[in-house]
């Protein structure tokens, strides 16, 4: 790769970040994943190209990109820590509204007769 098609790669990436960045602060994580491979594929050519040079061989412009996708894979790996985050304690709030919710009935003197035990006793009333 030389360095027009590093460049091409670099500003591949960022877009590729951008559009990820995006979807997840719209909230369509599902759209930000579908990325992934491209931004994968994107992400080893550039470490490719880059394994065989010295970080400081680079011109600056070339760095300032890197430092701008850095920024941008910082700022979405929150993001999706963030996503993740709120769907977990969304479901801890659906499990725990499921264990203290009580499905049952209750005799006479109010006493609580859950559906678990129930032995055939209830009588439809008209």
């Amino acid at each position: 790769m030389n360095q027009p098609e590093l460049s091409a790669q670099t500003a591949r990436l960022k877009e590729i970040l951008l559009s990820e960045k995006d979807f997840l602060l719209t909230g369509r994580a599902r759209e930000a994943a579908a990325l992934m491979p491209d931004k994968m594929e994107a992400m080893h050519d550039l470490e490719a190209f880059l394994e065989t040079r010295e970080p400081r061989s680079l011109p600056s412009e070339h760095r300032a990109d890197m430092e701008t996708i850095v920024r941008l894979s910082t700022e979405n790996s929150a993001h999706f820590k963030a996503i993740r985050n709120g769907l977990r304690h969304a479901v801890e709030r659906l499990e725990s509204l499921h264990s203290s919710a009580y499905v049952g009935s209750y005799t006479q003197n109010g006493s609580k007769i859950p559906f678990t035990e129930v032995t055939g006793q209830f009588r439809t009333k008209a």
